[in-house]
């Protein structure tokens, strides 16, 4: 086998294109799972932000519930409280507070 510059520059230009080729082949498998990795996180991402939304909309609702519990009390105690404390004169001072 005669090893000329000929020869050298088709090994090289074989070398090349395989390597062009390997190189956009592993560009291509990297990307793809770049995007499954993408899609999982976003689909994680969609599946807390449900949980905390309906977490929230629990606690919401608790927090109704506690407060149409108390409110009758609440109703109540300012009414009773508001009749029997003394209503202030305009131009006066409170010394108390």
């Amino acid at each position: 086998m005669i090893i000329d510059a000929k020869a050298i520059v088709v090994t090289l230009l074989i070398v090349a294109v395989a390597f062009l080729t390997g190189l956009r082949m592993v560009r291509s498998f990297a990307l793809s799972i770049a995007q499954e990795n993408h899609d999982a996180n976003v689909a994680l991402d969609q599946a807390e932000e449900q949980k905390r939304v309906k977490q929230e909309r629990n606690a919401d609702v608790a927090a109704a519930s506690a407060f149409a519990k108390v409110e009758p009390l609440l109703t109540v105690t300012t009414s009773k409280t508001a009749t029997s404390l003394p209503k202030p004169e305009v131009g006066t001072t409170n010394p108390e507070v």
